[in-house]
């Protein structure tokens, strides 16, 4: 008797967990059908891409205006994009993965685990630097963005990205006390690159592949930039609307993440609840991980965790990324067990924010 009560009152509390996710996105679509070609008109924009998820499945893919404009090439699932910064979110669900296995403290100096660099020394401490205010950019390491290289050929090392050698931002340097301010650092991701290689013995590319893309069945997603890759991907456009090349990074960790909507659409479920109520991302690690990742993270006003930037006021976890030819963002909206992707081939920003922007009234409306 106590037993059935139990299940029909687990039952109850399920049924009253999923009442308030958002499933519907007929409103959502039917809207975009008549507003992204105008967006992207008014902003002389190419194209986008955009892909729906509601817990564990993906609700929707759309896509509007080429990803050729010349050879009116249509954007498809399957169409790669360059994500810019989201591929920081993505790092760190694998650097976490160490943190899991007992193999790096999130406290603990982060130098003691670098085999081929070391933060160099200077008038603050680097030995408070450490994993966990790297994710959160609250370590004082140095550099915001890289700029990347025209040409693949011009490629080295992550080692040699950090002493300076990448086309002008600089080497990564310890530029303010450690755990007092929130600082945004892509330099800091590059120390993480290097840590998940000389952890793990794999190399960055390989390790992501393994342990966070094949898990969450992002069979096309890479940091390895090849000709078979630049084929299936979206052709990169200007500010001005001009054909622009591909960017290359040896700091992929910070930037150089290829994917494609469906992909990073799986990837945004990862903090979503599937229909037993437990994440997504239940399979990369544990849930006491995954809650100290997304919630607010010190010295960062409430606005950042140690790895999404946090929207108090949208019930949102999210990152957006930016390289030259490329726009990206990613939304999950935790509270409605709901989520989106953006994709866009250009640098012209604006296409993303009217979007996001218009997707968020609607679903605001709906749950009034």
């Amino acid at each position: 008797m106590i037993k059935s009560i139990l299940i029909i009152f687990t039952l109850f509390l399920a049924s009253l967990a999923t009442a308030e996710e958002f499933t519907d996105v007929s409103e959502i679509t039917e809207r975009l059908e008549d507003d992204i070609p105008k967006i992207l008109d008014k902003h002389k924009a190419p194209g986008v891409a955009l892909a729906f998820v509601n817990g564990n499945r993906v609700l929707e893919f759309r896509s509007y205006g080429f990803a050729d404009v010349g050879a009116k090439t249509e954007i498809t699932q399957s169409t790669m994009f360059n994500v810019g910064s989201i591929s920081k979110l993505v790092t760190v669900w694998g650097v976490m993965q160490l943190v899991a296995q007992g193999k790096v403290d999130l406290d603990a100096p982060i130098n003691q685990y670098l085999k081929r660099w070391q933060i160099p020394k200077s008038e603050f401490n680097a030995k408070k630097v450490t994993l966990r205010n790297i994710l959160s950019h609250t370590s004082g390491l140095s550099l915001g963005p890289y700029t990347g290289w025209e040409s693949p050929e011009k490629l080295t090392s992550i080692v040699d990205s950090l002493n300076g050698n990448n086309n002008g931002a600089g080497s990564v340097e310890l530029i303010h006390v450690p755990d007092t301010k929130w600082s945004y650092s892509g330099g800091g991701y590059s120390v993480v690159q290097l840590l998940i290689e000389d952890v793990s013995g794999m190399a960055f590319e390989d390790y992501m592949q393994q342990y966070v893309f094949k898990p969450l069945n992002m069979k096309d997603s890479t940091f390895n930039i090849t000709k078979k890759v630049i084929k299936k991907s979206a052709t990169p456009y200007d500010n001005s609307g001009k054909v622009t090349g591909m960017v290359y990074f040896n700091e992929k960790a910070a930037a150089g993440l290829q994917t494609t909507p469906i992909d990073l659409a799986r990837f945004n479920m990862a903090v979503l609840r599937n229909n037993d109520g437990d994440y997504n991302g239940l399979g990369l690690l544990p849930e006491k991980l995954i809650d100290l990742m997304i919630k607010p993270a010190p010295n960062t006003n409430g606005r950042w965790s140690m790895s999404y930037v946090v929207d108090a006021k949208n019930s949102s976890l999210g990152f957006a990324g930016f390289n030259r030819g490329w726009v990206s963002l990613s939304r999950s909206i935790t509270d409605l067990n709901f989520g989106y992707v953006i994709l866009s081939n250009s640098s012209i920003g604006a296409v993303n924010n009217d979007i996001d922007s218009l997707i968020l009234s609607i679903v605001k409306q709906s749950h009034n």
